[in-house]
């Protein structure tokens, strides 16, 4: 940004588009760009922009749009951004090391010492082994006899029942829900999550123009989360048992009629 608050590299590229004849719907069109992001890379409000890695991802991609030169516009952007501040590197602290030899804690051994001295205590009660009191001349010493400890009772837990034959249902048998799928962000502003439900199709997806994979049959129970800056483009044959979820939407069938070959692309302006 030069003193007088406008932005060269912004002028810069709204001069190319204009003397191309172009709107900015139509770039954002062409280039799959969203149009506030080609407003403000014009406006040069880099801070609308989501991230520095995008922002010069734009800029190649709109500088090979209009015919200009991608690194001259690059450094143009740099210049006017400025340089992030480096980055620390801190080194790890040393582990402590570890004990060859387990020293239990003094108060660890008076705790057991104290616990054998109770139980060995009350054993020796419980027989009528205990030193006898002194008897008095002529007394005759009743015996004493161990009143045995109950029992502990056993309270089965409760278990629920099914609401619709009264059955008993287990707690583990209770369903654990679905984790939802992920949603966008601005790191990743598209958010695809392919699933074959059923049966089989065949699979050719691609993420910013190149293949994810090589395209091949997915059976029933695959499923792959795919994540983009410009668009997802997936190919099913028999997309009948092929569900589909943008951005953390819900998932929907690609097609409602088995065996039919059906292509969609996700974009951020979707």
């Amino acid at each position: 940004m030069n003193q007088s608050g406008q932005s060269q590299l912004g002028t810069y590229l709204r001069s190319a588009r204009e003397a191309m004849g172009v709107s900015l719907a139509q770039a954002a069109a062409d280039t799959r760009i969203v149009q506030r992001y080609l407003v403000a890379l014009e406006l040069g409000e880099y801070h609308h922009l989501p991230g520095d890695v995008y922002a010069r991802g734009f800029l190649r991609n709109y500088a090979q749009y209009l015919n200009l030169p991608i690194e001259e516009v690059v450094e143009m952007y740099r210049a006017e951004r400025g340089s992030s501040a480096p980055i620390k590197v801190v080194p790890a602290a040393s582990l402590p090391r570890s004990r060859t030899v387990f020293m239990p804690s003094i108060w660890a051994v008076v705790l057991v010492v104290t616990v054998l001295v109770v139980l060995g205590y009350l054993a020796l009660n419980a027989l009528g082994l205990t030193a006898p009191q002194s008897v008095a001349q002529g007394d005759t010493p009743t015996p004493t006899v161990a009143t045995p400890s109950p029992l502990p009772t056993y309270t089965p837990a409760p278990t629920s029942t099914n609401s619709i034959n009264n059955a008993p249902v287990s707690p583990l048998d209770t369903p654990v829900p679905a984790a939802p799928s992920p949603s966008a962000t601005p790191e990743a502003p598209v958010v695809v999550v392919v699933r074959v439900v059923e049966g089989q199709s065949w699979m050719d997806v691609s993420v910013d123009g190149r293949q994810a994979f090589t395209p091949d049959t997915r059976i029933g129970g695959w499923t792959e989360t795919f994540l983009a800056q410009n668009e997802v483009r997936i190919k099913a044959g028999n997309a009948a048992v092929v569900e589909v979820s943008f951005n953390g939407g819900p998932f929907t069938r690609m097609s409602a009629t088995p065996g039919d070959v059906v292509t969609q692309i996700y974009s951020p302006a979707d």
